[in-house]
């Protein structure tokens, strides 16, 4: 993504800046003109140009970096004659800015999936990153995965108070969303539904009131024991919102995990109960044999077994998130500043979606090392002649 402070020869420079300047194109409308309108530059100085700001904050980003190597690195290959400190005030006034790119990415792209050519998935989930030496939550990104492309469909980065909800999803209407048990929430499931988008989302047994349809309290545990092994089961029941709408109508699945999959759930639920200082209810430990899922499709649209089939997908956000952390490392995070933790967060993502971009937009890499046509900026440039 940046130039390595170490150079192979007298033409790695001008190899890694034709490289950069077709990288740039894969960049949203109106991406340099709002560095000056987010504040992240007031005037052209040291720093010539909104391309070499953007060089900066990937070098320091990117390569985990300090400052003081980040400025070393810009004076050695010519971008910029500056010292650590003024690396530090460029990437404080960088946020907005990288935001900005990072809202119009996703706006150009209207990314979203359609699976099984009936289906729009939308899936979100959400991570923790520390900061240096912290035993908790300093930031959470929010995420949305793009199945069919396979990558990212949206970000949003937020401090310790920013939860996991659904209303932070701006959906379509035909939209499917899935989510995982933190997002069983009934005021945020029913804004789901007000914008006629549709659930797919796992919850905990006694995360939700349930009622029958006619206003009685329904017994999930109850009718979920006469499962049989490896069948679903589907009931519809209905949760209140409040006083000033009328109750969510939902479709209940459920089914039987296996005896090894139960024994890991009770398990982690013992160890939870043993560290928070309480007994686990024998009530706790038997729904822990079994999966829920909510869901507002009905029968027509999908079974309870396409409704299961369809929460697997789910997984793949876990995958993505794995991979940047582990790959990409967004949770090494070593800056205490907030503006600075959050150009180096934000840089991290905007990476790894050209990453994405380069697999996904441009997968043939051209033997002649340019575009045919002006208007393919899909396409990535790449010198193969070294490779004979």
């Amino acid at each position: 993504m940046v130039q390595s402070v170490s150079k192979k020869g007298p033409d790695s420079v001008a190899e890694f800046d034709e490289q950069w300047t077709f990288l740039l194109r894969f960049l949203p409308q109106g991406w340099q003109d709002a560095a000056w309108s987010t504040g992240a530059i007031r005037r052209l100085r040291v720093v010539s140009s909104p391309a070499d700001l953007l060089r900066l904050i990937f070098a320091y980003s990117w390569n985990d970096w300090s400052l003081r190597t980040t400025a070393a690195w810009a004076s050695r290959t010519g971008l910029a004659d500056m010292s650590d400190v003024a690396v530090l005030k460029r990437l404080r006034h960088a946020p907005a800015w990288l935001g900005f790119i990072l809202d119009r990415w996703f706006q150009e792209r209207d990314i979203g999936a359609a699976v099984a050519r009936r289906f729009r998935l939308v899936i979100t989930d959400g991570t923790t990153i520390q900061e240096p030496g912290s035993h908790g939550t300093t930031w959470r990104m929010h995420a949305r995965w793009d199945l069919a492309a396979g990558r990212w469909g949206g970000m949003e980065l937020t401090d310790v108070h920013g939860a996991e909800s659904l209303t932070r999803l701006h959906l379509h209407p035909g939209d499917v969303v899935l989510a995982d048990r933190n997002y069983a929430k009934p005021h945020a499931l029913a804004g789901v539904v007000d914008q006629d988008a549709e659930l797919v989302v796992r919850f905990g047994w006694n995360a939700l009131h349930w009622e029958t349809l006619t206003g009685d309290r329904w017994d999930l545990l109850g009718a979920v024991r006469t499962l049989p092994d490896g069948a679903p089961g589907s009931w519809w029941a209905q949760v209140r919102v409040g006083k000033d709408r009328s109750p969510l109508r939902l479709r209940v699945i459920a089914i039987r995990k296996s005896s090894a999959a139960t024994a890991r759930s009770q398990r982690k639920a013992r160890t939870k109960a043993k560290g928070k200082g309480y007994q686990v209810s024998a009530t706790t430990l038997e729904a822990a044999q079994y999966v829920f899922i909510l869901t507002t499709l009905a029968e027509a649209d999908a079974s309870a077994e396409e409704i299961l089939e369809l929460y697997r997908l789910r997984w793949q956000i876990e995958c993505a998130f794995k991979r940047v952390k582990t790959l990409l490392q967004i949770d090494h995070l070593r800056a205490f500043d907030p503006a600075l933790a959050q150009t180096y967060l934000l840089a991290k993502v905007l990476g790894a979606l050209l990453v994405d971009a380069l697999r996904t937009d441009g997968p043939d890499f051209s033997p002649y090392g340019f575009p045919v046509t002006a208007d393919s900026p899909r396409r990535v440039a790449f010198d193969a002649s070294h490779l004979g």
